[in-house]
């Protein structure tokens, strides 16, 4: 397994995956009220962190130096993807050599670089990679966020409710809504489905 070091040289404004309005979108919430700002702000904040920590990445756009050593091939994937080869400033292999455009290939959408010259520890990269978040996320990074809160909202409503399912009063009943249950049979929304979206943008260890 390579060895690898990052250095953020200019991090992002924000990490979040979504936008207050998305969100009150979703929840049928309008736009004129701020009622619950403060805590849905928190939540896509929290939940915008639970995405990153399952995939294993960082997906704001930062300005990065990562040096890597021990590389068992010729190419390294870089951390912050998605990246323009534009926005590759400099490649140095090893450290203080720097290489022009004919010393490597870029491959923008997976972050892969590979070497065109032999490999001499260490390799330093120096770029700028990721979303401007939170308008350009992808729309599955949205959407597993969006469900991860839904979800947990849905779990403090069952817990505010304390199991009761019903109240009667001579002819008039009134009965509760399970918002958690009507999750699960609609598929299995939440946490699951919001995994399986994940997949797809999970950084593996090289």
């Amino acid at each position: 397994m390579a060895d690898l070091i990052t250095k953020i040289l200019q991090p992002a404004t924000t990490y979040d995956l979504m936008s207050l309005a998305e969100i009150k979108l979703v929840l049928n919430i309008a736009t004129t009220d701020t009622s619950n700002d403060a805590e849905l702000a928190q939540l896509i904040t929290r939940f915008s962190d639970v995405v990153s920590v399952t995939c294993h990445r960082v997906f704001a756009k930062e300005t990065v130096a990562e040096t890597w050593r021990c590389i068992q091939s010729n190419r390294v994937f870089l951390t912050h993807f998605p990246a323009l080869i534009t926005d590759i400033q400099s490649v140095e292999c090893p450290r203080g050599t720097f290489l022009d455009s004919t010393g490597w290939e870029f491959e923008e959408q997976s972050g892969k670089l590979e070497l065109q010259v032999g490999m001499s520890d260490p390799v330093v990269v120096t770029y700028i990679g990721g979303y401007d978040l939170p308008d350009a996320a992808p729309q599955a990074l949205k959407q597993a966020t969006e469900l991860m809160i839904l979800e947990y909202r849905a779990i403090l409503a069952r817990l505010e409710m304390g199991g009761v399912r019903s109240i009667s009063h001579k002819e008039a009943r009134v009965m509760y809504f399970d918002p958690l249950a009507f999750l699960n049979k609609a598929g299995g929304l939440g946490w699951g489905t919001a995994n399986a979206l994940l997949m797809r943008y999970t950084r593996l260890e090289c």
